[in-house]
């Protein structure tokens, strides 16, 4: 009787922090906006935005191709680490880490790119008119559109797109694997909420594998900037709590996460 109590009551502590942590991360993300329009400009916040989800959608696509992909044998083949504990769980396997970011990610981010590339000629004239409008302060050259949009001049901006959506949507893979590692070492169950660390640990993989091209590409290649970086360690937590929450409170999940 009593496990049950506390299962209940732990579900609901956990909702109740689920909420308060999407109040926070939205809270973040204004402050976010404030801080980034004061300093520079509230159309360098909009650059700031579109800039991170050029740069992380092939890993929000290859996360959620790992989930739809999966199954099959774990990675960890049943093993455990030497604190007695599952490596990695059941859910990580082989298909997925694999067949996510191949099948999906990837795919889907060539076929987006490839759409920017072919409308490039109109879009690249809305950042021209807003650097000669003097509305930027941070990104007021035009190379930084040309990266994040179609990958840099043609044709060596190609490869540098390639590389990006690659070492992304496997960096998401990994890093998604790392946080199993961490959730399985505090004993955390397949299933409940690792806070902050599940939202985080496939964006966080993501950044570092996009960035190891740029030591093999210097001046072709650019990494996220430290602006970048902090916008997308508020952002990718955000619209899964956000989201969570939201699908929680219209009954359409039976917990915030």
């Amino acid at each position: 009787m009593s496990t049950h109590s506390d299962k209940r009551d732990n579900k609901r502590r956990n909702i109740k922090f689920a909420i308060l942590l999407t109040v926070i991360f939205m809270c973040l993300l204004f402050l976010n906006f404030l801080i980034v329009s004061v300093l520079f400009t509230w159309s360098d916040w909009v650059a700031t935005l579109i800039f991170s989800m050029l740069f992380i959608v092939p890993a929000y696509f290859s996360n959620a191709g790992m989930v739809i992909v999966g199954g099959g044998k774990p990675l960890d083949r049943g093993k455990n680490w030497r604190d007695g504990r599952r490596m990695l769980g059941d859910h990580k396997t082989v298909s997925g880490l694999i067949k996510g970011p191949l099948f999906i990610g990837i795919p889907l981010s060539c076929a987006l790119f490839l759409l920017f590339i072919v409308l490039w000629p109109a879009i690249q004239q809305i950042p021209i008119t807003g650097a000669t409008l003097g509305i930027y302060k941070l990104y007021s050259d035009i190379s930084y559109y040309q990266y994040y949009f179609i990958g840099g001049p043609f044709p060596i901006g190609i490869l540098m797109l390639g590389f990006r959506i690659i070492f992304c949507s496997y960096g998401a893979a990994f890093g998604d694997l790392a946080g199993s590692f961490l959730k399985r070492r505090f004993n955390i169950k397949s299933g409940a909420p690792f806070w902050v660390v599940d939202q985080l640990d496939f964006a966080v993989g993501a950044i570092v594998f996009a960035s190891i091209p740029a030591l093999f590409f210097p001046g072709f290649y650019v990494i996220p900037d430290i602006n970048i970086i902090i916008f997308l360690l508020i952002l990718t937590p955000s619209v899964s709590l956000i989201a969570n929450t939201i699908a929680y409170l219209i009954k359409l999940k039976d917990v915030p996460w």
